[in-house]
């Protein structure tokens, strides 16, 4: 049995008057074996406790990358990343081939660069930032993706038992997160 929690931090980049809120989540995904944490910055008290389990951090893109360092520095974390993503700004600092137990990576046609997690056990999707929420809508973030590839893969995708979805950029979705993500897709193609 696992346990899958989360805190939120705030993200040194934002500044007022931006359309995401100012703290971000950090997703903590917790096995009787090791603690894996997506996308992290150290919680606001930096109270993180491992429990003596061996830490690894998983990133769902490089612009994600955030307070990895501390991890990797204080807990020694591994560090698994995207296998397409391209590292602009440092070297690439992967140093796990492997995933966790329970936890599943999905790349998407048309977007190299970012993955999705899927905890089965918890029914929670981990999104970087192809998809984003305001105004307690759900949005997909095309960017620089190829448009059509990236939405037919977020749209299949949604044949999992997605319950929750949690965002780097919005109000977390605590139900019916396949459906949430249908529509936005289909809110995209319109």
């Amino acid at each position: 049995m696992s346990e899958l929690t989360w805190w939120f931090s705030p993200h040194p980049a934002w500044e007022p008057g931006e359309n995401w809120p100012a703290d971000v989540p950090v997703v903590r995904f917790e096995s009787n074996e090791e603690v894996v944490l997506i996308d992290p910055f150290l919680p606001p008290g930096d109270d993180f406790d491992p429990h003596g389990k061996p830490v690894r951090v998983l990133l769902t893109q490089p612009a994600h990358y955030r307070g990895t360092d501390d991890f990797v520095e204080r807990y020694r974390a591994s560090v698994w990343v995207p296998p397409r993503a391209e590292w602009r700004r440092r070297h690439n600092p992967g140093t796990a081939d492997q995933l966790p137990p329970g936890v599943e990576a999905i790349e998407l046609d048309g977007e190299p660069q970012q993955v999705l997690f899927f905890i089965a056990e918890h029914g929670t999707l981990v999104s970087g930032d192809v998809l984003s929420g305001t105004g307690g809508a759900l949005h997909v973030f095309v960017d620089e993706a190829e448009r059509e590839p990236l939405l037919a893969s977020l749209d299949a995708l949604c044949d999992l038992p997605i319950e929750r979805v949690i965002i780097p950029h919005g109000e977390l979705i605590d139900e019916n997160g396949a459906a949430r993500i249908r529509t936005a897709v289909a809110d995209a193609r319109a």
